[in-house]
């Protein structure tokens, strides 16, 4: 039964079951392994940014798409961070008290922001992404010409697009009522489930075209090794063969740990009627899939990084030994690497 916000102001205490999960042992460990990836996330946020400055091996435009992710990452691990630092903070100084343990809604209204801001925006640079690569595919000439331009234009989309989900969600709904902790939407947001939705397909919609995107990349590097002795047309078609590669690869793993909080938070809400409330609030904060996906990133963009130099390496040995005007585009490689 859906209640209004006067009825939810009046329930200031924790009902048993929830307050066992809130003062459990299983949320300690929660926290320390939430928290746990957060500082982990911190360290390789620190050396993809820095790797990202001086040794980039992608385009300017999905550089700075990363660039920008990679900051958005560190805001929503730190807002998570104090969230949960509060909440575990409270559960140990209110371990018996049922009516003080909770959070009453308006105490969250910054936290709501910044949390669901950059959650919303990391799930939507899957998108920005996956246009960048489509861009660079399809109209290659513009792109090399307007990168600058280009990554800026999805950014500001990316933006609108995050803050518009925030708005369809939150906006003008009541901050009502008590929640356990700063990371649960506002007790009558109704929209809550539809925005999840939302999400799940737009990445999978993105997944779809990258996969296409890095099949056609993939058959063009072919053709152009099997047909060009150009060295700067085979490289330039390797080089595009790459960066899909490894934005396909991130986007996947961003699905896969996005997925656990828009599309599996949607079937724990809808079945959280067939188990206890101890149980439901045991299991909702493991599932901060932005959290997980903001640690990937990095990662990602770090290892991918690394692993591109040695590739990028061994590609520049063998194509320079491959017959053809060789000398004359020694000079262009030797810029392109420097880049």
């Amino acid at each position: 039964m859906n209640k209004t916000a006067e009825q939810l102001e009046k329930e200031v205490c924790a009902s048993d079951g929830l307050f066992k999960a809130l003062t459990s042992t299983f949320m300690k460990i929660n926290f320390v392994f939430i928290c746990s990836i957060i500082l982990i996330s911190y360290l390789f946020s620190y050396k993809a940014l820095r790797i990202l400055w001086n040794h980039n091996i992608f385009s300017n435009c999905t550089r700075l798409i990363f660039f920008v992710g990679s900051i958005n990452s560190i805001i929503h691990q730190t807002t998570m961070m104090e969230i949960r630092i509060r909440q575990i903070y409270r559960s140990i100084v209110t371990e018996i008290d049922h009516c003080g343990i909770l959070f009453h809604s308006p105490e969250c209204a910054v936290d709501l922001y910044f949390y669901y801001i950059t959650n919303f925006f990391t799930t939507y640079s899957v998108l920005s992404l996956t246009l960048d690569r489509l861009i660079a595919c399809k109209f290659s000439s513009v792109y090399l010409k307007y990168q600058y331009t280009i990554s800026i234009m999805l950014l500001i989309i990316q933006l609108i697009l995050a803050v518009g989900t925030h708005f369809f969600g939150f906006l003008g709904v009541p901050l009502a009522g008590y929640v356990p902790m700063c990371t649960y939407p506002p007790r009558l947001a109704s929209n809550f489930d539809t925005i999840n939705m939302i999400r799940t397909v737009v990445m999978v919609f993105s997944i779809t075209i990258l996969l296409i995107i890095f099949r056609s990349n993939v058959n063009t590097e072919k053709k152009i090794h099997q047909h060009s002795y150009n060295t700067k047309t085979r490289y330039t078609a390797f080089e595009n063969m790459t960066t899909s590669k490894s934005v396909c690869t991130l986007i996947i793993i961003q699905f896969l740990c996005i997925s656990i909080s828009s599309f599996g938070v949607t079937v724990i809400r809808r079945v959280e009627s067939f188990m206890s409330e101890e149980v439901y609030h045991t299991i909702v904060p493991f599932l901060p899939g932005v959290t997980y996906a903001n640690l990937c990133l990095p990662v990602i963009v770090y290892y991918k990084t690394k692993q591109t130099i040695r590739r990028r390496k061994e590609a520049i040995d063998k194509m320079t030994s491959a017959p053809g005007d060789v000398e004359s585009h020694m000079k262009w490689l030797n810029e392109t690497w420097t880049k």
